[in-house]
């Protein structure tokens, strides 16, 4: 309870901080559409923009039936002229071990530099709109399922937050659960230090430089590990991340692993 408030208190402290910097320097380009915002990385209405994809499924459908026909049922990349499996999971599949997977939005165009602005660049005042963002998604997918899931982050590097002071997927999992009240499970740890994009397709695939564990926090040690769990990552590129992560939790007896993703390279 006491970490819980100090943590929002925090985070309150420093989206005003933010805040007021922008309204003192008279506000800063949208990041979307180029126009002058008071508001932390995009305006008003290209933030609705960004919150207003549709659903994944609505209550009557059954699971892992898109409710836009126009997913793989694989990777969840959009598809184009094929039919429910994209071509390259067709020829060269990478995800076996997941049972679903949720991106929010394509990595190009303008959401490229969103992404960049936070993940590269640090502008944490981004985090709570990509946590509404994945709130959502997982608001969805529950309301599908009919049950609340686990939220699992993919952890960073090791020694990752000591060089930088915080990861992306950290500080999205704690405010998913302290301001929305999802659960979150840490039940993964990273044992490599290898950094997943300086690596060629065929060695993500591999798995070189990914070394997953699982590791749950002390708390669930005495109990069931959950049988269906929601994996959190940021961009979905080649699948090796998830599909690594997953094969680990399974391992563990987690029945079934969805993943959930910001973005996707399509």
């Amino acid at each position: 309870m006491v970490f819980t408030q100090f943590f929002l208190a925090v985070e309150y402290a420093r989206r005003a901080l933010r805040t007021a910097a922008v309204f003192l320097s008279g506000g800063e380009p949208c990041l979307c559409c180029g126009a002058v915002t008071l508001l932390p990385g995009l305006c008003e209405r290209c933030r609705k923009q960004f919150l207003s994809w549709r659903p994944f499924f609505t209550p009557a459908e059954r699971p892992l039936e898109p409710q836009v026909a126009a997913r793989c049922r694989i990777c969840g990349k959009p598809l184009l002229s094929e039919s429910a499996v994209c071509l390259s999971c067709r020829t060269k599949r990478v995800l076996f071990h997941t049972d679903g997977v949720f991106p929010l939005h394509a990595y190009r165009l303008w959401n490229k530099t969103l992404l960049f602005n936070w993940k590269i660049e640090g502008n944490r005042a981004l985090s709570p709109l990509f946590a509404a963002a994945v709130h959502a998604a997982v608001s969805s997918l529950y309301a599908c399922f009919g049950r609340t899931l686990p939220v699992v982050p993919v952890p960073p590097r090791p020694g990752k937050i000591r060089r930088t002071g915080w990861d992306q997927i950290a500080e999205l999992s704690r405010l998913l659960e302290i301001e929305y009240g999802i659960p979150v499970l840490p039940l993964l740890a990273r044992l490599s230090s290898v950094q997943q994009k300086k690596l060629a397709r065929a060695e993500r695939i591999l798995g070189k430089g990914s070394s997953y564990v699982f590791a749950p926090p002390r708390r669930l040690r005495q109990k069931a590990v959950p049988e269906e769990v929601i994996l959190l990552d940021d961009v979905l590129t080649t699948g090796a991340t998830v599909e690594h992560c997953a094969k680990v939790l399974k391992s563990a007896g987690v029945r079934r692993v969805y993943a959930v993703t910001l973005f996707i390279v399509d």
